[in-house]
């Protein structure tokens, strides 16, 4: 019996040790693989950090080199920044500001060194650039921009980002002209074509504030105009928003957003006028009321406006003055009896 005891207690020695031996390996292995995940997630960490600080750098130079007039430098900082980051704070807006600045201000004619490579002949880009120049001096923006179309088919890289520039201000500066009516645009403005030429500048930079509005009261316009004699309601509505604040805008009709506000007060008013309830047809009092604050009523509306003023609002009956019957006072007559 002794011989066969130590068989019997060996496998289950071995069994112990292999499942021991198991769980070591696997929280190695599950160590290991925390061990990296957390690696990986510092080093990206770290990434992103080292990254960020390198275009808050760049920006930050690019701002340097702006205040210092050092223009191209600056585009070529602010162009690498928003590649890393499209959307890097403050990045887009000084960009436009960079390539308008490179458009107005005349670069500084450069010495060539003499190489073996023979130069190009860029006399006639050169020549053709400062017509341009000139022409944006000018405010002439039809002929600017003519000349800075001819320039772009001639040569195509020819100083790419002073003619953006060039070309924003170029249709900034008509679009605005076109829908305020001003110069040669005067007679009459052109709404919808100042539009166009604002949504055209925008490929090239940013619309300052004051252009969007101009493009927004545009359009306000222009969709009041659309319900002129089908909605006078809608009408007195977008032309009273225009008329607020840009009172003169007009369109090709020459009439300006305050007279068509006026004109549009009296038809709404004239609505009102069919319906059969008194009632209904007081809201007319207001609408013609409002169009005497911006012009005195003319006498046809004026006879209107007293006959259903007078229904409206009829006039009180004045009580007749109160007067007081004097108090009459009864004596009364003492009887005397003579004394015996």
């Amino acid at each position: 019996m002794s011989d066969t005891q130590p068989t019997s207690v060996r496998p289950k020695g071995r069994f112990g040790f292999l499942i021991g031996l198991l769980i070591i390996s696997a929280a190695l292995v599950l160590g290991t693989f925390s061990g990296y995940g957390w690696g990986v997630n510092d080093r990206v960490q770290a990434a992103d950090a080292t990254k960020s600080q390198a275009l808050g750098e760049q920006f930050a130079m690019a701002q340097e080199d702006f205040a210092a007039r050092r223009f191209d430098i600056a585009r070529q900082r602010l162009e690498y920044v928003l590649k890393q980051d499209a959307a890097y704070p403050g990045g887009t807006d000084l960009l436009s500001q960079v390539l308008v600045q490179m458009a107005i201000t005349p670069s500084p004619t450069l010495t060539l060194t003499p190489t073996v490579t023979p130069t190009p002949d860029l006399r006639e880009q050169e020549s053709i650039f400062a017509q341009a120049q000139a022409q944006l001096a000018a405010s002439d923006w039809d002929g600017a921009l003519a000349t800075l179309d001819t320039l772009r088919k001639k040569d195509v890289n020819y100083r790419t980002a002073q003619l953006d520039g060039m070309y924003f201000i170029a249709l900034r500066n008509r679009g605005a002209a076109k829908i305020l009516g001003q110069g040669i645009y005067a007679n009459p403005p052109n709404l919808e074509g100042g539009i166009y030429d604002l949504t055209l500048a925008e490929r090239f930079g940013p619309l300052d504030g004051q252009a969007a509005g101009y493009r927004n009261f545009a359009r306000l316009y222009i969709q009041g105009a659309s319900y002129w004699e089908l909605d006078w309601a809608q009408a007195v509505n977008y032309f009273g928003e225009v008329a607020r604040l840009t009172p003169n805008l007009r369109d090709g009709s020459n009439v300006t957003a305050m007279e068509r506000y006026r004109l549009a007060l009296l038809s709404y008013g004239d609505t009102f006028l069919a319906n059969e309830k008194l009632k209904d047809r007081c809201p007319a009092l207001d609408q013609w009321g409002a169009s005497a604050n911006i012009s005195p009523l003319d006498a046809d509306y004026s006879r209107k406006y007293n006959d259903l003023n007078l229904q409206c609002n009829p006039p009180t009956a004045t009580p007749e003055p109160f007067t007081a019957t004097p108090e009459i006072v009864i004596v009364p007559t003492l009887e005397v009896t003579p004394t015996p």
